[in-house]
C-alpha cells in the first residue's frame, strides 16, 4: 500500500528539486508536503504505527515521523518513540517537518526532552531541539532558560562564517550539521523577535557568534512582521 502511493505520487520535477535542496544519503520520490500528511492520517485511522513503515526513502521517513506524530499516545511515549525515528534524521527538511508536527510535545516533559537534545553530539539532533523549542515552547513561562541554553550551545560552536556546499551528499551531510544547527538558531531568533520585539532583541544580543547574530539580523530584514524602524534598530546589532 505504501509503496504503490509513492510510485503512483511522485513527481520527476519535484524529485528533481528536492535534490537539490535536501541532502539525504536516502532516494527521493518528489511528493508533495499536503499528500505525504493526508496519506499519513489514513495510516493512522487504519492503525498503522511508526514500526510497520520501512526506512528505504525520503518519503518513507516522513511518513514514519508524520505517523508518529499522529498517534494518541502520552508525551512520554511519543518521546520514547520519537528517540527510535531521530537517529534516522540526516536533513533538515525531515527534521523541521516531524519535529514541528510533534504537538503532543508541547508539555514540561517536552521542554526538558528538546533542551536535552541541544547538548547532543549529533548536529541534527541540536536542531530538533532548537526547531522543537521554537514550534512549541516560545511563549513559554521558562524562555529565559531556553535563551540561556541556546546561548551555552551557541558557545560551543566554531567560529565559522561561512559554510561549504561542495563535496557528494555524503560529504554535504557530514559537513553542514553546525550550518543547519545556526541557522536554525537564526529562525528560531528572528521568530522570537517577530513575537516579542524588546524580549527577542534583548535575548539576541546575549549570541556573540557572528553567524548567527547576522543571519538573524538578515531574516528579520525579510519578515513582514516588523516595522522599518525596528529592521535599522537590529541593523545596528550586526557584528562585523
Amino acid at each position: 500500500m505504501i509503496k504503490e502511493f509513492l510510485i503512483q505520487n511522485a513527481e520527476e520535477n519535484l524529485k528533481r528539486l528536492h535534490e537539490k535542496l535536501i541532502y539525504t544519503k536516502l532516494p527521493i520520490y518528489g511528493i508533495r508536503t499536503e499528500k505525504l500528511r493526508k496519506f499519513a492520517c489514513s495510516l493512522v485511522k487504519n492503525g498503522i504505527v511508526p514500526k510497520d513503515i520501512e526506512n528505504t526513502s525520503h518519503e518513507e521517513i516522513l511518513l514514519k515521523g508524520l505517523v508518529l506524530a499522529g498517534q494518541r499516545w502520552s508525551d512520554l511515549k511519543v518521546i520514547e518513540e520519537y528517540e527510535k525515528f531521530n537517529s534516522l534524521i540526516d536533513n533538515w527538511a525531515t527534521c523541521d517537518m516531524i519535529t514541528s508536527s510533534l504537538t503532543a510535545l508541547k508539555t514540561e516533559n517536552g521542554r526538558k526532552y528538546f533542551l536535552s537534545l541541544l547538548e547532543s553530539n549529533n548536529f541534527y539532533k541540536k536542531r530538533i531541539g532548537i526547531i522543537g523549542l521554537m514550534c512549541h515552547f516560545l511563549d513559554d513561562e521558562n524562555l529565559d532558560e531556553i535563551i540561556s541554553a541556546l546561548v551555552s550551545l551557541s558557545k560551543t560552536l566554531s567560529n565559522k562564517t561561512t559554510y561549504s556546499f561542495a563535496g557528494t551528499t555524503k560529504v554535504k551531510i557530514e559537513n553542514l550539521g553546525e550550518y543547519y544547527v545556526k541557522m536554525g538558531m537564526a529562525w528560531l531568533l528572528c521568530t522570537l523577535i517577530c513575537k516579542n520585539y524588546n524580549y527577542g532583541k534583548r535575548a539576541l544580543q546575549k549570541f556573540t557568534d557572528k553567524f548567527i547574530r547576522n543571519k538573524t539580523i538578515s531574516k528579520c530584514h525579510d519578515s513582514f512582521r516588523l516595522s522599518p524602524a525596528q529592521k535599522e534598530e537590529l541593523k545596528r546589532l550586526r557584528l562585523t
